[in-house]
């Protein structure tokens, strides 16, 4: 499909109106996630965004109930059930959210995640920029294909080849004027879908990282980073897999009407895991540091079979002090990283 086609296709779902039509646009020096109000706004060819477009599937903050605090009986709960097509997702953000599905559905489902989720539709597509930070594995790749309805693969001329991945992605690409792709651009895509240079190397197989982190607890790796720490948080805010939040209960001065709403945590924060009594099971910026890694490489791995850190690289642009990337921890961890 030619951009242009592609373009017309994204306008004439804007002029729809039926349902919020997101994507990539860029602000000055930097790409975000955002409302789409013309085709024209759409970056496809961009590095990374500032924050993963997790925040449509698991707001940054959201109401969850209403209630009235003076009737016991009074409480609401409240669903977004707003339907939104989601444009330009790359694979790495994609397989996050195939966690996240995994997360909230297994175990005690999540109602308000689980409600929201039919209501979106993605539109992945492989990065064509090199980004310094980004790791791809195919692993991850294959992840992606459980999440996205349409994958893009940018052809280079202009053009986009679309792979159809769902009944939902087929029926939505349905209104635009595709045709079936033959040999020659089949092969092409193949090629286009190699990510881009300039990104960073593991120093093992990915599938070999959570029996390598058994026993590595004291490893000094952690204190020598820990010491750089601003316990700022930005690692964990800007990553696609934290899915970690806070509840609390907001109520009017008049005490007629409350909510009770939900918000995003992280366990780098110095307040994380803070309980009654001052007590805090993770003070120092070291263990924070240590439990971060662990939860990205192993734990994870082992309760859901699938990655914590999908490699999208935000964390390692957004550290201050550098010392955030999974993936030049575990390096470091194995002798071949500063």
């Amino acid at each position: 499909m030619p951009q242009s086609a592609f373009h017309a296709f994204v306008d004439a779902l804007i002029k729809e109106n039926k349902q919020e039509i997101v994507g990539v646009k860029q602000k000055e020096n930097s790409f975000a996630f955002d409302t789409l109000e013309s085709a024209g706004e759409l970056c496809l060819d961009y590095t990374e965004t500032i924050l993963p477009p997790k925040k449509y599937f698991l707001p940054l903050k959201e109401q969850l109930l209403s209630f009235k605090p003076l009737d016991a009986g009074s409480y609401a709960p409240i669903y977004d059930e707003q339907d939104r097509v989601v444009i330009g997702m790359h694979p790495a953000d994609c397989a996050a959210i195939a966690l996240l599905d995994k997360t909230f559905s297994e175990g005690e489902p999540d109602t308000p995640y689980l409600k929201r989720r039919p209501h979106i539709t993605v539109i992945g597509i492989y990065p064509v920029q090199p980004y310094k930070n980004r790791f791809t594995s195919p692993f991850v790749t294959a992840l992606a294909y459980k999440t996205c309805d349409l994958m893009l693969v940018d052809l280079g001329d202009k053009t986009f080849a679309i792979e159809v991945v769902t009944d939902k992605g087929k029926s939505l690409i349905a209104k635009a004027q595709a045709k079936t792709a033959d040999a020659a651009v089949q092969k092409k895509m193949e090629e286009r879908k190699k990510a881009p240079k300039e990104e960073v190397t593991l120093s093992m197989d990915p599938n070999a990282v959570s029996d390598f982190l058994n026993n590595k607890e004291k490893d000094p790796v952690f204190a020598k980073r820990a010491q750089r720490c601003f316990s700022c948080g930005s690692c964990t805010l800007v990553c696609p897999t934290c899915y970690c939040f806070n509840v609390s209960d907001e109520i009017e001065l008049s005490l007629l009407e409350g909510r009770r709403v939900r918000s995003w945590d992280g366990c780098m924060l110095q307040g994380f895991a803070k309980v009654a009594g001052e007590h805090n099971f993770r003070k120092n910026p070291e263990d924070r540091l240590r439990h971060r890694i662990f939860r990205k490489m192993k734990y994870l791995k082992e309760r859901f079979q699938m990655p914590g850190c999908v490699g999208c690289g935000r964390c390692g642009q957004a550290c201050v002090a550098g010392i955030a990337l999974p993936i030049d921890v575990i390096n470091e961890m194995n002798g071949k990283g500063a």
